[in-house]
């Protein structure tokens, strides 16, 4: 009896490690196109079989493959045959059966996503959102979800439409997404659609243009450290090469606590008195204070005879003075006489010649 009860555990085991190891089919009806079923276990390449009720059993003929292992497989679909059992077989290489299983693919169901959105703002205040689905809208919901600025998202199922209307919007940047599942009427699925590829309203896109904004920043950045700097750069050249221009724009303010004297000194021991020179005059108006005219010199010559008489109270002035020819011209002349008194000595005195510039 041990030895019974002992060879019926032993011969158990395989069962349950193969029952164990069997591979989980799963299977979805794609946008009520055709049927995609996959398969758990990847490490063997399994052949498969189907059937619908009432309908006859069919091998697979496109095979979902990875690295060369079958690991699911397409088949076509009738809409008839939704509200059908569905039946699938996994055989190995050998032809042994290795699982089948059953599927109700009424909830079974996944669309493809919601496309070409849309938003439109009105003149009261609202703003529209529009998209298209594949399938025919009486029998397919839509779910909506919106948020501003990379907040939290907002959901919101407005039924069987394929418009949302989002009244008194900000001015924040607004992103939105829809998905879509067949409705309860027509036998509703456990799956939704994936999201929809985003749409923005309002102010710039954040997703796709982050990195574009990004480097607009960095490189205004840039433009705003450099363009001063270049500027200062190229003033500080002009003003150590351009000594008049460091004058205009760096007027040097004198020094109040020095005594005039101190300027004056200057005047003296470096530049000998001359004006000119120590108030570093230009040349132009330098030369305006010279004269552009020449005057020659009138040579004056004079005579003074003294009379020899002692006793002669009068003096004769014997000649006028004699200019030269070159004085004429000028017609002026100098003449004098000296007449001595009483207690001097009579005697004749003779002037040297004098030349007086005129």
């Amino acid at each position: 009896m041990i030895l019974f009860l002992g060879s019926l555990f032993f011969w158990n085991i395989p069962s349950f490690a193969f029952s164990a190891s069997q591979p989980k089919i799963n299977c979805l009806i794609i946008n009520l196109d055709y049927v995609n079923c996959t398969w758990s276990e990847n490490e063997h390449s399994y052949s498969f079989k189907s059937m619908f009720t009432h309908s006859q059993i069919l091998e697979c003929s496109k095979y979902l493959q990875i690295k060369g292992v079958n690991v699911g497989c397409i088949l076509p679909f009738d809409k008839s045959q939704r509200f059908n059992v569905f039946n699938t077989w996994l055989y190995s290489d050998n032809g042994s059966l290795v699982t089948q299983q059953q599927h109700d693919m009424i909830k079974s169901v996944k669309l493809y996503p919601p496309f070409n959105l849309s938003v439109v703002e009105k003149k009261d205040a609202e703003l529209w959102l529009y998209w298209n689905i594949t399938r025919n809208v009486s029998c397919t919901e839509s779910q909506i979800r919106y948020r501003t600025e990379n907040n939290a998202w907002k959901n919101t199922n407005p039924g069987k439409r394929n418009s949302f209307s989002l009244p008194f919007p900000t001015k924040k940047r607004y992103e939105f997404q829809v998905r879509a599942r067949i409705e309860n009427s027509c036998g509703e699925s456990m799956f939704w659609s994936d999201w929809s590829k985003p749409v923005y309203w309002g102010s710039v896109k954040a997703n796709n243009n982050t990195e574009i904004l990004i480097s607009m920043s960095v490189t205004s950045l840039v433009l705003y450290i450099a363009v001063p700097t270049g500027i200062l750069i190229t003033l500080s050249c002009l003003l150590v090469h351009n000594e008049r221009l460091r004058i205009i724009l760096i007027p040097v303010v004198p020094n109040a606590g020095r005594n005039v004297s101190n300027y004056l000194t200057g005047l003296f021991d470096n530049y000998d008195g001359n004006v000119e020179k120590w108030l570093s005059m230009p040349k132009d108006l330098e030369n305006g204070f010279k004269p552009n005219f020449t005057e020659r010199a009138c040579p004056v010559r004079e005579y003074i005879i003294v009379s020899q008489s002692s006793t002669d109270s009068e003096s004769i002035l014997s000649n006028p003075t004699d200019l030269s020819s070159d004085c004429e011209c000028m017609h002026s002349y100098s003449s004098t006489s000296t007449i001595p008194g009483s207690a001097e000595t009579p005697r004749t005195q003779d002037l040297s010649q004098v030349d007086i510039p005129v």
